[in-house]
């Protein structure tokens, strides 16, 4: 008479019971989001300073270039990682609005699909402010002036996007008694079952901080950007000055 066990894999179902949630955000996406906006607030930190006019320059360059890695890993990337979800996210307000006006006004929908606009709407902004900023930066078509009214305009609605994006997380984690922000930080969502992202890439994650604090490294040991709006500064002065002294005579 011979006994048969069954081993219980007690193990596995600790790391079960233990897995920290599914993985719903890449790592490249959340080094995006994060030195995204690293970038915009320092850029409009110093939006004012001529004595940090370097830094701002630096780091709206590095925003572009954020932009341009985020619009082209949004087309090629995994599914979780493409910009048509921003799409999905908003395509449900008009079944929204007929519920509401049916008398059934889902808040926690809203302040979904608020999120979403918000994020649609920041990215689509954000190309104009950079092409704006440099635009005014080189005095392209000697408008300096207007190109830095049409700079400062789709900073200012940039920045309301941002202050609503940031209220919306924060009413939207009060009504689903969750912290929303925390995803973006570690990747991971609560909940049970698989992994939305099959593949975390913490290699080109790696290489967008890697390029990001190479370049704005760079930047600040060479000065180019002091250099530069120096120079610009200069010939502004003696455009100023020949005026004056075609007034004089």
């Amino acid at each position: 008479m011979s006994l048969t066990t069954t081993p219980v894999p007690e193990a596995a179902g600790r790391a079960a019971t233990a897995r920290p949630g599914r993985l719903t955000i890449d790592a490249p996406v959340r080094a995006f989001h994060w030195l995204f906006a690293l970038s915009f607030a320092g850029a409009w930190i110093t939006a004012e300073s001529e004595r940090w006019r370097g830094v701002h320059v630096t780091l709206g360059y590095a925003f572009g270039g954020l932009l341009l890695f985020r619009l082209v890993y949004g087309l090629v990337g995994p599914r979780q990682a493409r910009l048509a979800l921003l799409w999905h996210r908003v395509s449900g307000l008009g079944d929204w609005l007929r519920n509401a006006r049916a008398g059934q006004v889902d808040l926690p929908r809203a302040a979904t699909l608020g999120m979403g606009a918000a994020m649609g709407l920041l990215v689509l902004v954000a190309a104009p402010l950079v092409l704006a900023g440099y635009a005014g930066y080189i005095e392209w078509l000697g408008l300096e002036d207007a190109w830095e009214e049409v700079h400062e305009f789709f900073a200012n609605s940039a920045m309301a996007l941002v202050v609503a994006h940031l209220a919306l997380i924060v009413v939207l984690s009060v009504l689903r008694r969750r912290n929303l922000a925390a995803p973006m930080l570690t990747g991971r969502t609560p909940g049970a079952g698989p992994d939305l992202v099959k593949a975390n890439r913490a290699w080109l994650a790696g290489l967008v901080v890697a390029a990001y604090l190479g370049f704005v490294g760079w930047q600040t040991l060479q000065g180019g950007t002091e250099g530069t709006s120096a120079t610009q500064g200069e010939r502004r002065d003696g455009h100023h000055r020949d005026h004056h002294h075609d007034d004089d005579d």
